[in-house]
């Protein structure tokens, strides 16, 4: 496999902490519902209280993440890509484009839905899905970097 410069391990921690907070996005999102139907007829539970917080908290901290690493991007280019046709360049650089723009995304619209108003809600909901979608194509771009081309690709996000 030829050489790879790997990102920085600021730019790999951002990159999992990321990960790591979308992930508990979907537990705790189930507890955002049941405390939205419970207002209506009795008391929410506290413990659906306190998901629904971390929800909000960790879409937060996504958002800051986000917004540094894509200074941090600006300011410091990404590895280069070896011998890597310009489609497959350029498809890089949109689908980072759009997951960058669903990250901010997401955590503005699910605040607009929580303090403006719910009519924001189905909008946050679609955009998870079409994050999700992205972020299949995403590890599936990675996965075929590493075993079919063979380039590395992969490394450069890894210890």
């Amino acid at each position: 496999m030829p050489p790879y410069r790997r990102y920085n391990r600021a730019q790999q921690a951002m990159h999992w902490a990321v990960v790591l907070l979308c992930a508990s996005q979907v537990p705790t999102s189930r507890a955002i519902q049941r405390t939205h139907m419970a207002h209506a007829f009795m008391q929410p539970d506290p413990f659906d209280l306190f998901l629904h917080k971390v929800h909000a908290w960790s879409g937060w901290l996504i958002l800051g993440l986000v917004v540094l690493r894509v200074a941090v991007r600006i300011l410091r280019k990404p590895p280069p890509v070896s011998a890597t046709p310009l489609w497959s360049h350029r498809a890089a650089q949109a689908s980072h484009a759009a997951l960058y723009a669903l990250l901010i995304a997401l955590p503005v619209t699910g605040t607009l839905s929580m303090y403006i108003s719910r009519s924001f809600a189905p909008v946050h909901s679609a955009l998870t899905w079409v994050l999700l979608a992205l972020v299949v194509i995403h590890v599936s771009a990675a996965l075929w970097h590493h075993f079919v081309v063979r380039d590395n690709v992969l490394k450069g996000m890894l210890r």
